[in-house]
């Protein structure tokens, strides 16, 4: 695995870097582009890239502004989706990516959606990670309440098990796999104590696409993707509902599901059936 940066100017004239994981072959025919939830980064696909590159593609993952090792923005409307979206096809361009697979979680998700739901997009097969075309409000909320908060720990022990009160539903079973988040999760502030890797500020994002109790709906994206697509489906998800698998699936016929049955929001992709069914879709 390899960290690499680009730079960007986003709209609001701020110049930051943007830093992504890559695994494999650059010159590799297949691509895999990995996107991460809200508050997660680039290293929760080490498993996924694992796999893929046994299968000779070729995988990046951004740590999306704010997140892992990118810059935090002073500007905190550049965390916006739409600037987002910019942001990833600033790296397509620059990489001089014209035709790639995507996988998303949560949040990376919903940029899948957007992308290829674009004219003369160039994404050949889409994975999204417990997301859909409509988004649950009780589970928007219920993020939404711990990203405001960012505590600060005096050990590392206790940064751990802060990360593991809020994953619990990531259905993860072995210890060594806690243990690969929580090494990649975590950095000392100023004043030497243990947080997240994330800006706090993300929440201004998030908090600014919802409204009064409403579901956040993606249908009219939905609608214009016809790339083939593979929904993961954590079966207690409070994010995305049989409801919405089954409506993406009438829309779009070439729609397959994969449910975690010990699972909610969102799915740790780590488990070897799970890999080897992601692997089985994109070739």
């Amino acid at each position: 695995m390899h960290t690499n940066y680009i730079e960007r100017v986003n709209q609001f004239e701020e110049k930051y870097r943007i830093s992504y994981s890559a695994w494999g072959n650059p010159d590799a025919e297949k691509i895999l582009l990995c996107v991460h939830g809200l508050n997660r980064n680039s290293r929760d696909f080490d498993f996924v890239a694992a796999k893929m590159v046994s299968h000779g593609y070729y995988v990046i993952a951004p740590d999306l502004p704010g997140r892992g090792n990118s810059d935090y923005l002073s500007d905190p409307r550049g965390y916006s989706v739409e600037c987002n979206i910019a942001d990833l096809t600033a790296l397509l361009h620059q990489l001089q990516i014209t035709k790639f697979d995507f996988l998303g979680v949560s949040l990376g998700g919903i940029l899948g959606i957007m992308l290829a739901s674009l004219p003369q997009n160039k994404i050949r097969k889409l994975v999204l990670s417990d997301i859909g075309a409509e988004v649950e409000f009780a589970g928007v909320a219920r993020i939404a309440g711990y990203s405001v908060q960012q505590p600060d720990f005096a050990t590392y022990s206790e940064a751990c098990e802060y990360l593991r009160s809020l994953s619990l539903s990531d259905g993860i079973h072995q210890e060594e796999i806690w243990q690969h988040m929580f090494v990649n999760s975590f950095q000392k502030n100023q004043s030497g104590r243990w947080e997240l890797k994330r800006d706090l500020r993300l929440a201004t994002s998030l908090a600014s696409t919802m409204s009064g109790n409403d579901n956040l709906e993606f249908w009219s994206f939905w609608e214009h993707v016809t790339a083939p697509t593979l929904v993961i489906h954590g079966a207690h998800s409070d994010l995305l509902s049989t409801t919405t698998l089954h409506k993406m699936q009438h829309q779009n016929p070439q729609t397959e599901m994969l449910t975690v049955k010990d699972a909610g929001h969102s799915p740790y992709l780590y488990r070897e059936e799970h890999l080897a069914r992601i692997a089985q879709f994109l070739i």
